[in-house]
């Protein structure tokens, strides 16, 4: 039968000395609002920074052998709630651009998407620059032929794409994904299919200069 955290909190109450009463106290406490709280974290390190200001024990002296007691009344408050004593994993946060690619089953598809995408990302940052700057030039020499007039703006690649706009792009050129298409390419990165042109020259080696700018 599951035990009620507030039936072991009693029972070490019962018998403990003043100054442990006042920690079992505070753990309690802080296990109750953890309980209360959307995301149930119960780990030491959080139990122990909720109750410090309080003056309860640190995270260290909390995983001591002496605070056996202290551990076995936060990890029943876990078990109570269906969760564990580790911290719970933050949820990584998705943008409008990874829904859409994830509602894309199409490999194909899914990667041109991903290359507009991080084209328009890349536009826009462009876009940024120019509003920002009254009188300037961009010189797409290579950096080390710059000029050094201050009126020189440098614009360097900066896509910055997602976890899942680099997969998709990474996916499309792979040989893993052109051998189950049944497409080849060739050293000017076009992609053909029996021959047959699918993808004009650039295609491939467009795709591989992004990647190998991220």
């Amino acid at each position: 039968m599951e035990i009620n955290p507030d039936e072991l909190f009693s029972k070490f109450y019962e018998n403990a000395s003043t100054r442990k009463k006042k920690t079992l106290e505070l753990i309690h406490n802080a296990c109750k609002k953890q309980a209360e709280s959307d995301i149930k974290d119960f780990s030491i390190g959080t139990i122990a920074r909720l109750i410090a200001d309080d003056g309860g024990p640190s995270e260290q002296a909390l995983r001591n052998k002496n605070a056996e007691d202290y551990r076995v009344l936060i990890r029943q408050w876990a078990e109570y709630y269906k969760t564990t004593t580790k911290k719970p994993k933050k949820e990584k946060k998705t943008t409008i651009n990874d829904d859409i690619l994830a509602s894309i089953s199409e490999p194909t598809t899914k990667a041109l998407v991903g290359m507009l995408m991080a084209e328009n990302k890349k536009l826009k940052r462009e876009n940024s620059l120019l509003k920002e700057q009254t009188t300037f030039t961009i010189d797409m020499r290579p950096i080390n032929n710059l000029s050094k007039n201050k009126d020189v703006v440098i614009v360097e690649p900066s896509y910055k794409l997602t976890d899942t706009e680099i997969d998709a792009l990474r996916n499309t050129i792979s040989n893993e994904f052109m051998n189950h298409q049944g497409w080849t390419t060739d050293n000017y990165g076009r992609v053909k299919e029996n021959g047959i042109q699918i993808y004009k020259a650039g295609y491939v080696t467009a795709i591989q200069k992004i990647l190998n700018e991220i």
